[in-house]
């Protein structure tokens, strides 16, 4: 089955409804998944969800990055 792979990204600067507990830094990650994540959709990341808020779609170019996530903070696991 065909993966592709996100490169997902935080701004801290961005806003989002639960600054109480966000994360200061920028944040960025690429990740393998079988589906390009949908706007609203969820990802869990070192304890901490973040929420999809933009995809951006690029065009095939072999083992390149398929898509980015621009996300916004939404809850965290951790205590």
């Amino acid at each position: 089955m065909e993966t592709y792979l996100i490169q997902f990204v935080y701004y801290a600067s961005f806003e989002h409804p639960n600054t109480g507990s966000a994360p200061i830094e920028d944040k960025e990650w690429v990740k393998a998944y079988r589906i390009i994540p949908r706007v609203g959709d969820c990802v869990f990341k070192d304890g901490e969800w973040f929420q999809v808020e933009r995809v951006f779609l690029y065009q095939p170019s072999g083992k390149g990055i398929d898509a980015q996530a621009q996300c916004s903070f939404y809850g965290s696991d951790k205590v």
